[in-house]
């Protein structure tokens, strides 16, 4: 019984400290990226209890509309597309996340997240019109990028591909 113990313990602890090396890893790779913002962030809320799939699903029609129009070739074009890196999080009615903006040098972060601002809420297809809540485009700066990183992996799961997802 001690030794099924041990070899329990010995399994946490390479999953904690497997766990903690990728986030370093992750925080360590998206700041010395030079051309993901990591100055400021968004939160993009539903408000709704949606699965990650959902919010993946329109997080990605917003990325096609936004890149098809600043760079209608951006299929083509790798190096000037735009990128969001998401990090998500479900709480009580609304499911959400934490993103990053990779733009392309000849593309202003301000024009770019003010033209996400308009596209996202028009993604919600919810049928009451007069609801209290609607998709919504929150950002901010940042004045410690390691301690928002830091909050924005609390929910990382190695095991469960979508909580960090790059669109």
């Amino acid at each position: 019984m001690r030794i099924l113990n041990e070899v329990k313990n010995e399994r946490s602890e390479l999953n904690m400290n497997t766990k903690y090396r990728n986030k370093l890893t992750i925080t360590k790779q998206m700041i010395e990226d030079e051309n993901i913002n990591t100055d400021e962030y968004l939160v993009v809320s539903t408000y709704m209890n949606a699965e990650f799939k959902y919010l993946n699903k329109k997080l990605s029609v917003a990325n096609a509309m936004l890149n098809r129009f600043f760079n209608p070739q951006y299929q083509k074009q790798s190096d000037k597309r735009i990128a969001f890196y998401c990090f998500n999080e479900k709480e009580f009615n609304n499911t959400h996340s934490h993103m990053y903006l990779k733009v392309p040098d000849h593309l202003s972060f301000d024009v770019v997240l003010k033209k996400f601002q308009q596209i996202f809420p028009k993604l919600d297809d919810r049928t009451n019109e007069n609801r209290k809540f609607k998709f919504n485009v929150h950002s901010r700066t940042i004045d410690d990028q390691f301690l928002y990183l830091d909050y924005c992996l609390k929910r990382y799961d190695i095991y469960n591909a979508e909580t960090f997802v790059v669109i």
